[in-house]
């Protein structure tokens, strides 16, 4: 069993790769936004469709799930930290930090779950 030491560090650790792993999922999607706007652009844009449209079409679906699993996975290590973090914290302060938290999640609105290139089918 990890000690409670050992167990931060571990989450530390999932945090930081998550995090590095969601730049990159940021990066492929700049990345496909602008491969598509060459594609688009692109005198041969008919021929390119013929021959790689599956794959034209695939790649920002396959990254939209990459973020999304990314993103569960994120949600899920900061739990285990929010909950690990809520056995040391003064139970007062606790139920002060809750509520100013219900009070944000209130305000933030849920976003579509759409990414920005798959409205450029067009």
């Amino acid at each position: 069993m990890l000690t409670k030491r050992t167990a931060s560090g571990a989450i530390v650790y999932v945090q930081e790769e998550l995090a590095r792993s969601r730049n990159c999922v940021d990066r492929l999607k700049r990345d496909a936004v602008r491969a598509i706007q060459f594609v688009h652009a692109s005198p041969a844009r008919d021929h390119l469709y013929a021959v790689a449209g599956d794959i034209i079409y695939d790649i920002p679906r396959t990254i939209q799930e990459l973020e999304r699993s990314l993103d569960t996975a994120a949600m899920a290590i900061n739990k285990l930290d929010y909950e690990e973090l809520r056995q040391v914290i003064r139970p007062d302060k606790v139920d002060e930090l809750e509520s100013i938290l219900d009070e944000v999640r209130l305000q933030i609105p849920r976003r579509t779950g759409r990414i920005p290139f798959t409205d450029m089918d067009d």
